[in-house]
């Protein structure tokens, strides 16, 4: 018999990393647009889409930048939302195939940073949003509200999809009314690019890579939020779906943050909402605001757990969540401070540089060289240490490594910038790089490597589609 999510919302979830069989899996397609749509409507987006503006860039430049680097990042999250029928995993647990059991842990680790760098910013963002309006000290309500990302992650995943869907229906009606108000108000001088030429172009790549790797670095949570959706949900709609929740959510909040920054104001995007909107939406804005980071904490606790259980941290999942809680607490109140901006662009580009290549070798994995997840041995060999995936996989750890080794040189940030990042004046292609060259290697050696990118035994027929 399915579950019925209503009622189970606040049940908490038993299970960790193990495989959902058939009997356990219930839920709608359509939830995939309010769990990808509800966890990026917080200032984080809205930060990073005015990031060009005060670079010259300008508006019509800042907003292509910002489409078309949500348009692939969507993609890439989506394909990987397309995962988790088909294995019953979390997306992290489904790296033991390109990996191996051992190798896997690895990324799997640099995931568990990644999910509690992001509940760090969420919390301080989200905080900052609700201590503005209340006019109360940071501090309380940065353990507020993590005290409540805490205890949603712990009940799971149906209590994470009910409080999405509700974040995501107030949150459409707000946003709507805040971008009548935008528009009406229109903006302001830095609208007007201060760039051309070469210099044009670069502000534009920057734009764009910090968008895109904002949007593709949610590709390790997908399949986590689809996991329990019944094996024979239409693909196409789990993709449509997971991708048009990502992609407005996106590109609507750092559109607004681009309209807000050519306002120039000092005091940055929340005193361009308090110029922009009267008082009373101005409240109902920050509120939702404040309140739309939980959700988005959340998934982070959440699928940090999946990674942290991936790679051998040996506490039950409800424990994992409050310790990384507590972690990024503690990093939210010592890390809130005036270079916030600075260090958030950083780590969004050090985390790009691991999950592209990622990326690559876990949709070359499940796509190609699996056949869509046919060819997967049965779901209990990637829970066994010693079973067909145990050890370390060479094909793909060699894949990832070359992939980030080769790409080195084309890297351009504040921290570090390649040869070939220098000579392009700062113009960082190394995702791109990174992303084909982890790809086409890792297809390549698993064809060379007999039985190395293909574990078996395959899928029984009957169980294919």
């Amino acid at each position: 018999m399915s579950i019925n999510p209503s009622r189970s919302a606040l049940t908490v979830e038993r299970r960790g990393i193990e495989y959902i069989d058939e009997q356990q899996r219930h839920g709608n397609p359509r939830n995939q647009f309010s769990i990808r749509f509800s966890p990026v409507i917080y200032l984080a987006a809205i930060v990073l889409g005015g990031a060009a503006v005060p670079m010259g860039l300008g508006l019509t430049g800042s907003l292509t930048a910002i489409v078309l680097g949500n348009l692939l990042g969507a993609i890439c999250t989506a394909a990987c939302a397309v995962m988790g029928p088909r294995l019953g995993l979390p997306q992290i647990p489904m790296g033991r195939a390109a990996f191996g059991y051992k190798g896997n842990h690895l990324p799997a680790a640099l995931s568990s940073l990644l999910y509690i760098g992001y509940f760090t910013v969420g919390t301080i963002l989200g905080s900052k949003s609700l201590a503005d309006l209340f006019k109360l000290p940071y501090i309380p309500v940065a353990i507020g509200v993590a005290i409540v990302s805490v205890l949603i992650a712990i009940f799971g995943y149906n209590l994470l999809h009910a409080f999405g869907r509700w974040v995501t229906r107030v949150s459409i009606v707000v946003l709507i009314v805040v971008s009548v108000m935008l528009v009406a108000h229109g903006p302001g001088a830095g609208a007007d690019a201060r760039l051309s030429g070469t210099d044009y172009w670069l502000a534009w790549l920057l734009e764009f890579t910090i968008v895109f790797s904002y949007t593709m670095s949610w590709a390790p949570y997908a399949s986590d939020y689809s996991r329990y959706l019944p094996r024979d949900t239409g693909r196409g709609k789990i993709f449509g779906y997971a991708f048009a929740g990502l992609f407005l959510a996106t590109t609507w909040m750092m559109a607004l943050g681009a309209v807000l920054t050519t306002l120039g104001l000092h005091g940055g995007v929340l005193e361009a909402f308090a110029v922009a909107l009267p008082g009373p939406i101005l409240a109902v804005t920050l509120f939702v605001l404040g309140i739309a980071a939980i959700p988005h904490n959340s998934v982070n606790l959440y699928s940090g757990a999946m990674a942290s259980l991936t790679w051998g941290l040996p506490l039950k999942r409800s424990v994992t969540v409050a310790v990384s809680g507590a972690i990024g607490a503690l990093l939210a109140i010592f890390l809130g401070g005036p270079n916030f901006q600075s260090n958030f662009n950083a780590f969004l580009f050090l985390v790009a540089y691991y999950v592209t290549p990622w990326l690559a070798i876990i949709c070359a994995d499940f796509f190609w060289v699996h056949r869509g997840g046919r060819d997967y041995p049965p779901a209990i060999a990637f829970q066994e240490p010693r079973g067909p995936l145990a050890g370390v996989r060479w094909p793909g750890m060699a894949a990832f490594l070359i992939g980030i080794a080769v790409s080195v040189p084309f890297m351009a940030t504040d921290l570090f910038t390649g040869p070939i990042g220098r000579a392009l004046n700062g113009a960082d292609l190394s995702y791109f790089v990174s992303f084909l060259v982890a790809g086409g290697l890792y297809i390549g050696l698993s064809r060379m490597t007999a039985g190395a990118g293909a574990p078996t035994p395959a899928y029984d027929r009957a169980d294919a589609d």
